[in-house]
């Protein structure tokens, strides 16, 4: 239920937001564009030129600021019992983890105007700027939190152009950074509980499916 709610408050502001030049979503909502397993987020994350108008909807709509920097903006509104979280990136995405500052241009060169289904109501759906999937999976790859890690593993099921994420690991990866996060990834997915873990997110999946994106993942960035 409160899934629900919030992706379809989401929708909403998504709804109201669309029109906007050079803003892209990016995040676990971006990733529903791309996979048919559903991925429930939090919060929705959204990188844009100019936060000016953005910020002036939200605030019309109800919501309230309450963080705000020279790269960042988060507001948050109570719909029924259920929080709702839109993080405005402004110009770049800086990932806390690696410290990699990934450039507005380059995601709005991977991205296009996409239709999003919804994962929690089929009659949902709704035509928005989301980044490509190999941007998606750069940025988690610069991350690789545990839930990146999962998301990466679904991402892979999609036809990625491995050119493309060659291009972007070259201009944001250094050499030391790149094989640490080869080398973590290669542990987190070979690990005892990664498969609990990742049906813990995304549900029951079937074992010939794992075994074969396991695979597709390891010979992916090998």
């Amino acid at each position: 239920m409160e899934f629900e709610l919030r992706e379809k408050e989401v929708f909403r502001i998504l709804e109201k937001l669309k029109h906007i030049d050079k803003v892209v979503l990016i995040g676990g909502y971006a990733l529903n564009s791309y996979v048919e397993f559903p991925r429930f987020s939090i919060d929705c994350d959204l990188i844009v030129y100019d936060e000016k108008e953005i910020m002036e909807i939200l605030k019309k709509e109800g919501y309230k600021l309450v963080e705000h920097r020279n790269d960042f903006a988060r507001f948050e509104r109570k719909v029924d019992v259920v929080k709702v979280g839109i993080d405005i990136l402004i110009k770049k995405v800086i990932d806390r983890q690696s410290g990699i500052a990934f450039d507005l241009a380059d995601i709005l060169k991977d991205s296009a105007i996409r239709e999003l289904p919804s994962k929690s109501d089929a009659r949902l759906k709704i035509r928005f700027r989301i980044a490509g999937p190999e941007m998606l999976f750069i940025l988690k790859f610069a991350s690789l939190r545990d839930q990146d890690i999962r998301d990466i593993f679904i991402l892979s099921t999609h036809d990625l152009n491995r050119g493309k994420i060659k291009e972007l690991v070259k201009k944001y990866f250094s050499d030391e950074l790149l094989e640490n996060r080869i080398k973590k990834l290669k542990e987190s997915i070979e690990s005892k509980n990664f498969i609990d873990s990742l049906q813990g997110v995304y549900g029951k999946l079937p074992e010939e499916f794992i075994v074969r994106n396991k695979k597709r993942l390891l010979s992916f960035v090998s």
